[in-house]
């Protein structure tokens, strides 16, 4: 992590404390370094308010469970992240937390000891909620997916993830939409969504492949459901991809972007579609109005 000009230094969260990010000390024995044993979520921030901090907590609670990681309550989640930001003087920002299984006295493949797990997060700026105005416009390619097949736990152990980020970047392309026995899962490091005759399709998270169970994803269903937008979850052939009048894909960092070309070829016209734009915007409108729900007063006083 890069400290700041002016010999300012990042404050970051590690096991209960803020401190600066050069007094921070991890052990080489920790099992996140020496095996990427942990779990991380990944929440955004908009003038303090943290947007699907339920869902965010809950997710980082099965992770949690499925890993077998014990000693740190998930509901800590929003404790620690409007303390980063407070500590950083963000409003706007993106808070990142991982939790390990520990460290040990030994590197052991099964730990020989009780572990206390390592936490540690992390806050950056980003920017405010006034500029979303339209959908990022991105490329992507359609690639095996290599990864293990446990993709609902957000494990910090994302190799595969970043090995098909690589050939997509060699390709020109910024995200790999994987598929597996010749069905569609999800991105690299997001949620695959398309529309095919103005209905919005996106593929199961129980099903195989199993996909990361997206906080975003979930947010673009409940927006489709106010803008009035028909949906469908199922099941998507490859094939299917290259029929589609719109693909795009969610994130917590990016909510939804328009996939405008796919290995190499334009995506319908090449541009953002009606609906992936109806819907981003239904998000951001969404998100705008938790914001003020949030910041209204819980007993506002009474005019006679």
């Amino acid at each position: 992590m890069a400290i700041a000009p002016g010999n300012t230094s990042v404050k970051i969260h590690l096991n209960g404390s803020i401190l600066d990010e050069r007094d921070a000390r991890i052990s080489p024995l920790d099992r996140g370094f020496l095996f990427g044993d942990g779990v991380y979520e990944l929440l955004r921030a908009f003038d303090g308010h943290l947007v699907g901090l339920d869902a965010h907590a809950r997710r980082l609670a099965r992770s949690l469970e499925l890993a077998r990681i014990r000693g740190f309550d998930a509901s800590q989640l929003g404790a620690i992240a409007r303390s980063l930001l407070a500590a950083n003087d963000l409003r706007d920002g993106v808070v990142y937390l991982q939790v390990t299984r520990g460290a040990g006295t030994v590197r052991s493949h099964v730990p020989t000891e009780p572990l206390t797990p390592t936490v540690f997060a992390m806050a950056t700026r980003a920017e405010p909620i006034s500029s979303l105005v339209a959908p990022q416009e991105i490329a992507a390619v359609v690639a095996e997916d290599m990864r293990w097949r446990l993709c609902e736990i957000k494990t910090l152990s994302l190799m595969g993830n970043i090995l098909h980020l690589l050939d997509a970047d060699a390709r020109g392309a910024a995200e790999s939409i994987l598929v597996r026995d010749g069905f569609v899962g999800e991105g690299a490091y997001s949620n695959m969504a398309m529309v095919r005759d103005g209905v919005l399709v996106t593929t199961p998270i129980a099903e195989d492949p199993p996909i990361l169970q997206g906080t975003a994803r979930a947010d673009l269903l409940a927006a489709a459901r106010r803008a009035g937008v028909p949906s469908e979850v199922r099941r998507v052939r490859t094939e299917e991809l290259a029929l589609a009048d719109e693909l795009m894909i969610t994130s917590s960092r990016r909510f939804v972007s328009a996939v405008t070309r796919l290995d190499g070829q334009p995506v319908r016209d090449g541009r953002t579609g009606p609906v992936t734009r109806r819907l981003f915007e239904q998000m951001r409108d969404d998100i705008a109005a938790a914001m003020q729900a949030s910041s209204a007063p819980s007993h506002p006083c009474r005019v006679p």
